[in-house]
Order: structure tokens, then sequence, then C-alpha cells
């Protein structure tokens, strides 16, 4: 005789802890654990419990077993089939929005991860979309080709983040933000977040020709003039469960994502594609390819902060 012990009133607790987070809280609540009640469920899969197949519950129903002693195992087996579906639904629902990499984290340790906010060492990425507005105005009587060129956008720019082991936080028109080193800890957050923006400019000649694409069959295309706005910097944020009763998500608030968003929207100001502040560009160290800008006074900000940009060379290596 065999047993199957799976603690369904645990999982499921665990999980919507973090599913509420990304998903909100009527999606979450959603997923609950069949039987609740019960903190272990104990299945017997032995010959004697009348079920035919390799396993009890492969008869699907209690009554296709023929026997009501195989009932409750029957039950169980079907509750435990519906948990697991649910469960790899969930699982890739969460593959959206953070990295294989911290999935798998996420998955192997549900409580790593508690409920409430906490403060964490993070670093922050905004990506914009240069020259959309021009596009969106040529588009104003055609709404689904403007989401279909915001989409021919953000999707790269979503397996960037993800490929190099960020989590999307949110999107915000033809703007992506993401960060690093949070649900899990990221000891190489900042090299990570500033190879995904080098990835990021390198991919715009893609974005340009999935545009092109989009206006095939237009007479008279508007000239495809974009480009990426990218804001990178690192600090101690608030991370958790932000919003209200209704609807939350897990996202990070506090100074460091504030000079990001404003690094971002200084890049046209500077010719450049990136900005990087100096706490990142502290721990990237020397050999990163950057280059100072300068001290300067960002809006909001009542100190001058250091703000460097990819050096002339680096610029030219991303470009070929």
């Amino acid at each position: 005789m065999s047993e199957t012990h799976f603690d369904t009133a645990a999982t499921s607790k665990a999980l919507k802890t973090h599913l509420s987070g990304w998903f909100g809280v009527q999606q979450a609540c959603a997923y609950r654990a069949p039987a609740e009640s019960s903190a272990v469920m104990r299945l017997d899969t032995g010959p004697s419990s009348g079920c035919s197949g390799a396993s009890a519950g492969s008869c699907g129903s209690p009554s296709a077993c023929g026997s009501e002693t195989t009932a409750p195992a029957c039950d169980i087996a079907a509750q435990l089939r519906a948990e697991q579906q649910r469960g790899r639904e969930m699982e890739r629902l969460l593959s959206q929005y953070v990295s294989p990499g911290v999935l798998e984290r996420l998955m192997a340790d549900p409580d790593g991860v508690g409920p409430g906010s906490e403060t964490r060492d993070v670093t922050v990425l905004f990506a914009d979309l240069q020259g959309f507005t021009s596009l969106a105005e040529a588009l104003k009587d055609n709404p689904g080709r403007l989401a279909d060129l915001i989409n021919a956008f953000l999707d790269p720019m979503t397996e960037i983040v993800l490929a190099h082991g960020g989590t999307i936080d949110k999107y915000m028109g033809d703007c992506v933000m993401a960060f690093w080193g949070a649900p899990a800890d990221d000891p190489a957050q900042a090299s990570h977040a500033f190879d995904a923006a080098q990835a990021m400019i390198a991919a715009m000649d893609d974005v340009r020709d999935r545009f092109r694409a989009i206006f095939a069959d237009e007479r008279e295309p508007p000239p495809v003039d974009i480009g990426v706005s990218i804001g990178i910097n690192s600090g101690d944020c608030i991370v958790g469960n932000v919003g209200s009763r209704r609807r939350f998500d897990y996202s990070v608030l506090g100074d460091p994502v504030n000079v990001a968003s404003r690094l971002e929207g200084l890049c046209k100001t500077y010719a450049t594609p990136l900005l990087v502040g100096e706490e990142t560009a502290r721990r990237l160290g020397p050999d990163a390819g950057l280059g100072p800008i300068g001290r300067i006074t960002l809006r909001g900000r009542s100190q001058r902060m250091g703000v460097f940009a990819l050096a002339p060379q680096a610029r030219a290596e991303l470009a070929a």
C-alpha cells in the first residue's frame, strides 16, 4: 500500500498570497483548495481500493468504481487532479510576470515571500517608446492598429526583462516598468538590469521592422522614426502588495523608483537611449562602458546626483 500526502490548505494559502499581488483579489480568491478543512489528504492508492488503473481516482468519479467504499478515495483523487490543473494555470499566469528562475524559486518555496510589504534592495528600470506620439496621431481613427504597435514594442521588451531575471511591475501606455531583487534576492541585480537595457536598445531594429510590417498595407505609411529611452536606478524600496481592498498589485515604491522614472524622461534631453543613476553605476563598476553626464538636480529632488550614460563606443557597439 502506498500513500500520497498533499497539503492542499497550506499550498492554497501560500499561493494565494503571491497570486493576489499579481492578479488581484478576485482571481486569487478563485484559487482555493477543494478541501481546506483537511490539512493533509491521505489517499490510499493500493490495489484494495477497488479502482482500476495505476492510481486511485483513474475512474474519474466514485460511481465508476462500482463500490461505495471507494467513493472517498475517488473524490479525493478527482479533487487532486483539479487542484493540480489550477496550479498549472496559476504557474502559467505567473510566468507572464516573472522570469523562469524567479518562478521556480516561488513554486519551490511559496512561503518565501510573505504578505504585506517589506524594504528590499532593488534595481528599477523604465523603458519608454520614443516617437510614438506622432504615430498615435496618425492612427487616431484606427485604435486597433494602435494597439498592434504598442504590443509590437512591449512584447520584445517584456521578453528581454524576463530573460534577464527581472519582474514586470506594470505597463503604462507605451512604457514598461520592471525591477530586479524581488520577490527573489538577486545579488547581480544591477548587472542584470543593465544587460536588459542594452538588449532593449539592440532590439529596436527588430521593433522598427515590426512597425513597418504593420503599416505594409498603407498606401502612404507614416515614417517609423522611433527609439527607446531607458532609466535605471538602484536602492532600498518598499516592495509588496500596493493598492486598495478591491484590487492591488505586487509593486515597488520609493525614491529609487522616482529617480529611475525621471532619468528615463531625460534621455531625449541628453540625446541618449539610456541614463543610469550613480548608485547603479557604482555597482556596475568602471568596465560597464558608462560615462558621466554630470551632477544634476532631478525634478522633485533637492540634492544633485550623478547621472551616467553609455559611452560613445558602447553605443556604437550596440548599433552595429
